[in-house]
């Protein structure tokens, strides 16, 4: 399954608003929506960190409003590994991306720069990079 995680560097769990009755996976990457989290997605260029807990449709407090923990990174250099991805290369070092939903990295986006791409492993399945938040990469 992918998702993210942080990697390297420092960073934070806050806990923030979440959106009533919005299922989550834990890994996704998240955004602000009225001033509360929902997943992140296509065309987004700011996210606001990385979802620590699932959210299930299931949860006793799933409609309930409520504040859920998320990973922010302290500093721009703080790295993030995106794992389950397909398709990467070195030759993808150094180049920013998109996603396409809140746990998959896009490739044929080169707008939206929410992810800057440091490493590769794994069969181009594992990305270490750095996110955008806030604004600046």
């Amino acid at each position: 399954m992918a998702k993210f995680a942080p990697h390297r560097g420092k960073w934070k769990m806050r806990h923030f608003p979440v959106t009533v009755s919005t299922v989550l996976a834990e890994g996704s990457l998240v955004e602000f929506t009225s001033g509360q989290l929902a997943a992140a997605d296509d065309g987004d260029t700011v996210v606001a960190g990385i979802l620590v807990k699932a959210i299930a449709a299931t949860d006793s407090d799933y409609a309930t409003a409520r504040s859920v923990p998320v990973m922010v990174p302290l500093d721009s250099n703080a790295e993030v590994m995106a794992s389950g991805q397909s398709g990467f290369t070195t030759a993808d070092i150094g180049v920013e991306y998109g996603i396409s939903d809140a746990v998959t990295l896009d490739q044929t986006d080169t707008s939206g720069d929410i992810f800057r791409v440091l490493a590769v492993s794994n069969g181009g399945a594992n990305v270490v990079g750095n996110l955008r938040i806030g604004g600046s990469l």
